[in-house]
């Protein structure tokens, strides 16, 4: 059963668009979805109420998307009101799987679309969909068309190869990439800005077709996901684009159960080479602590597992509450508690709500 207050929160985002200031986020029904998962329902009303005079007026919907012209029009911003319009018409026309499994791997190669928001908002909402089952609220279908219509209006490919000398794993592969220097101009604003500047980096490609992928999609994932909240907690200098190194991953594990075996490996493709493009492009100078794992005691490691889903509701801020959900998570999978560590620290960082 989808919780009351989700679905109470979505009915009051219908009425803002996906970005605000220009090109950043609408992270608010990630945050409330997230919210469910790490106790934090109760607070959802007074969050919503908090963040939304911050949000823009939804984008104007026209009829510019169809099934002829979308090719043309992924990664065009200005029609991110007709892709809203697209999706939330074809939400009436299939089952939600369907939708996904259609437009999942036309998308794919742009998941750092708004810096990774599109596809993380997809992922929330599929979440929230397979748990709803046959009794999905169609307010969750509307949340997958945001989604996917923000994903599709911000396409945004990043360069890497799939495959040259696989034979590092995660950890190694993210250490030895070549980093960006701070004073390349960026492309464009946000993150997405400095990832298209990438292009400055010619040797990134190669490099990022070292990383051996494990044979398994979900023990890949891990080894990504590790490794990215490795970066995670050994970094204070740019930590909203590390946090989406290991946040969006986590989002795509929310999606796997939904994907043939094919589709699943590439999408953990693509997210090595997502994660590895926002580490190229903020990582420079490196730090040697980058690789740093980090282990706990039993008694630390309870009372930190204790401690960050009210740390991370009290402190308030959206990427605090979704990475603690996301770490909290992929622990319960892996074990590996430095992403613990990262969730802890992370917060620290981050100014408070």
């Amino acid at each position: 059963m989808t919780a009351p207050e989700l679905l109470a929160s979505l009915e009051r985002f219908r009425s803002t668009g996906p970005e605000f200031g220009g090109f950043l986020a609408n992270h608010g029904p990630m945050a409330v979805e997230a919210l469910t998962h790490v106790g934090g329902t109760d607070a959802i009303e007074g969050w919503v109420d908090r963040y939304l005079p911050h949000l823009d007026l939804p984008p104007v919907m026209g009829r510019g998307v169809d099934h002829g012209s979308w090719p043309d029009r992924l990664g065009d911003e200005r029609f991110l009101g007709d892709w809203t319009g697209f999706f939330l018409e074809q939400t009436t026309e299939m089952p939600w799987k369907e939708l996904v499994l259609i437009w999942w791997p036309r998308l794919l190669e742009g998941m750092a679309a708004s810096a990774t928001h599109g596809m993380i908002r997809t992922a929330h909402a599929v979440r929230s969909l397979r748990s709803a089952g046959a009794d999905a609220d169609p307010l969750l279908y509307d949340e997958l068309a945001r989604g996917l219509a923000l994903w599709a209006a911000r396409y945004d490919p990043v360069p890497g190869l799939d495959a040259h000398r696989p034979r590092l794993d995660a950890v190694a592969a993210l250490a030895a990439l070549p980093r960006l220097d701070p004073d390349v101009p960026a492309r464009g604003a946000g993150i997405n800005g400095r990832l298209r500047a990438l292009d400055e980096l010619p040797g990134l490609p190669l490099q990022l077709g070292e990383w051996r992928q494990p044979s398994g999609t979900d023990v890949a994932l891990s080894d990504l996901i590790n490794a990215a909240a490795r970066v995670v907690a050994a970094r204070p200098d740019a930590p909203i684009p590390f946090c989406h190194a290991v946040t969006a991953p986590a989002a795509v594990r929310l999606v796997l159960p939904v994907l043939p075996h094919g589709l699943a490996r590439r999408t953990v493709q693509v997210s090595w080479r997502v994660i590895g493009a926002l580490v190229s492009a903020f990582g420079d100078p490196r730090d040697p602590a980058e690789s740093d794992a980090h282990t706990m005691t039993d008694a630390d490691r309870h009372a930190l597992l204790d401690r960050l889903p009210a740390a991370a509701v009290e402190h308030g801020d959206e990427h605090v509450v979704k990475l603690t959900e996301a770490a909290l998570r992929e622990h319960r999978i892996s074990g590996d508690d430095t992403l613990l560590v990262a969730a802890d620290r992370f917060r620290d960082r981050m100014p408070q709500d």
